[in-house]
């Protein structure tokens, strides 16, 4: 039979023939024969060879193992419940009242039958003592937890704040897009968004052939506003210009009109332009696409205009003029940055409408030829004078919206 008791080194017999022992078990091979005694403060063994040793006990003893089921049954709680940490705290203390109850109470001759330990509670009994360790301890893991819910509830915290205002950042990015897209096309405004953009940069952009479009209504201001009591002071009447703009504006909407974009008004004058998108002129088959988009962009303004004259009981006339070429298009201003257009081909563009007749497009010769070539019937209109130009012979498309007929010369 096998027995294993702790020892203090001090404590051995100077007679037992093993050394080297410091709080380690002895182990006694007891056979059938030998006898094994247990004193109450030491154990003496009669070995094989007849030799005996007096192992003294009391300062070797530790608390019961029950007592450490109960510890890690806390720290099995503490660690691995993930509940609040008032939840967590009753049911611990559920568990140390369960211990008390089962131990210091019902099965208190357990701890009558051990010897007394020798502790820095060594004037308490072993049942008091046990009580104050676990109270102890489970008031550590109580604090322990609180700190824990405390950084976790932070954490959480300053993740939903974190994803909070990232959402807004990125919702105001997209609001912050959509305004820069609404008064810049839609390249210039990623150029502009771009974090390789310096600062200092000033947008600007060369093309070799883009069209440009002035359609102006002069009856507007001559015939219909005014500024009195009936019309609030001429607000009435820039109501019903912001409608007919806003009309206008919806057309570009359409997929057909894609590469036309709305520049700016002035007054009651619309300008457009298309083909400014960088590197478009490239990819068309037809280089001069632009210019019958643009063609078919005014047709279009007339037709709604003429819609909305049905349903207001009003007389607007587009007076239109378009031409097409060179020109450099770019951004300036830097609180309330505009985006426009400069060149001979914006200047004779503006100067067709200024010189044309209300109701007709005008165009120049260049722009009448590359429509005649692709079937569009322009009529020549002859020289006139334009400012800062001389004479320049002009060109009116003929369509189905005409007012009235010209007596001119097909081209």
């Amino acid at each position: 039979m096998l027995f294993l008791h702790q020892v203090d080194c001090g404590e051995l017999d100077a007679h037992l023939p093993v050394t080297n022992f410091s709080k380690f078990a002895v182990i006694s091979d007891v056979i059938s024969d030998e006898a094994f005694l247990v004193g109450s403060n030491a154990t003496t063994a009669l070995l094989p060879a007849g030799d005996t040793v007096s192992v003294c006990i009391n300062d070797c003893y530790s608390l019961p193992y029950y007592l450490y089921c109960c510890l890690l049954a806390l720290v099995a709680c503490s660690v691995f419940l993930q509940v609040h940490f008032l939840l967590k705290f009753i049911i611990m203390l559920l568990v140390l009242i369960l211990y008390n109850v089962t131990f210091l109470v019902l099965q208190l001759e357990l701890f009558q039958q051990q010897p007394t330990s020798r502790s820095l509670l060594n004037e308490m009994s072993l049942p008091v003592q046990s009580a104050i360790y676990l109270a102890f301890f489970f008031i550590t893991l109580h604090v322990i937890d609180r700190k824990v819910e405390y950084t976790s509830r932070l954490d959480f915290l300053w993740k939903t704040k974190f994803k909070s205002e990232r959402e807004e950042v990125e919702t105001m990015g997209g609001v912050n897009k959509i305004l820069l897209e609404n008064i810049l096309p839609a390249h210039v405004a990623l150029h502009f968004l771009s974090s390789n953009r310096r600062l200092d940069e000033l947008y600007h952009q060369r093309y070799k052939s883009a069209s440009v479009l002035f359609a102006s209504i002069p009856n507007f201001f001559k015939e219909f506003y005014m500024q009195n009591d009936i019309t609030r002071d001429g607000l009435e009447c820039l109501r019903v210009l912001n409608e007919i703009i806003y009309d206008f504006d919806k057309l570009l909407l359409k997929p057909k009109f894609c590469v036309v974009e709305k520049i700016k008004t002035i007054g009651s004058t619309y300008m457009a332009a298309s083909g400014l998108v960088p590197g478009q002129e490239n990819s068309q088959q037809d280089s001069q696409h632009h210019v019958f988009v643009l063609l078919e962009f005014a047709l279009s303004m007339i037709s709604v205009l003429n819609q909305f004259n049905k349903e207001s009981f009003n007389d607007f006339k587009l007076r239109m003029g378009m031409s097409h070429g060179e020109i450099i298009a770019g951004v300036v201003g830097a609180q309330k940055p505009q985006y426009d257009i400069w060149g001979n081909t914006v200047n004779l563009a503006s100067r067709m409408d200024s010189h044309g007749i209300v109701g007709r497009i005008q165009v120049t010769e260049d722009t009448a030829t590359v429509l005649t070539n692709h079937n569009f019937e322009c009529v020549c209109r002859g020289p006139i004078a334009v400012k800062g130009r001389g004479n320049l012979i002009t060109y009116f498309v003929k369509t189905s919206m005409d007012y009235g007929d010209l007596s001119t010369t097909k081209l």
